[in-house]
């Protein structure tokens, strides 16, 4: 059974608690995975869960990879399905490939994670201020959007 409808495109409090209780906590890379896999959704025109696969570059820690479990809830691309692909390298990119064309690269903004990593310093307090931004900062703030780069294979 597929679903009936596509994935949602924006980020609303339903997709937020829905994040929350998947994960376990509402945190920087959780809320910034969820902004990545959206707008690949949007850009891409894809529906979701079938029609889209992913590839993670992000150093293999937490709360890197917190990153992950945001694009697996956002695209319904996930683990179990085989359509992500987590590799391990610097900085924070995904590369999105819809089934019936369209490619993209998400670079998430060095300035972006710097913030993240200076704001969260701070303690619970800071990583509140860094959920806040990351659901309001333009998608332009947060990374940069490349079409049409290489294929993913098979």
């Amino acid at each position: 059974m597929r679903p009936e409808h596509p994935k949602p495109r924006t980020l609303s409090e339903e997709l937020l608690r829905e994040a929350k209780e998947f994960h376990g906590h509402r945190g920087p890379f959780l809320t910034l995975g969820l902004r990545v896999g959206l707008a690949a959704l949007r850009l891409l025109d894809a529906e979701g869960w079938f029609d889209l696969r992913c590839q993670v570059r992000l150093p293999l820690r937490v709360p890197e990879t917190c990153l992950l479990d945001g694009i697996q809830l956002s695209t319904g691309c996930t683990l179990g399905k085989r359509n992500i692909e987590v590799e391990e390298g610097e900085g924070v990119e995904a590369r999105f490939e819809k089934r019936a064309g369209g490619r993209l690269l998400i670079k998430v903004r060095p300035q972006t994670l710097s913030f993240i990593e200076e704001t969260l310093s701070r303690g619970c307090e800071g990583a509140m201020e860094v959920v806040r931004y990351l659901i309001e900062a333009p998608d332009e703030e947060l990374f940069t959007v490349q079409r049409g780069r290489r294929s993913m294979g098979p």
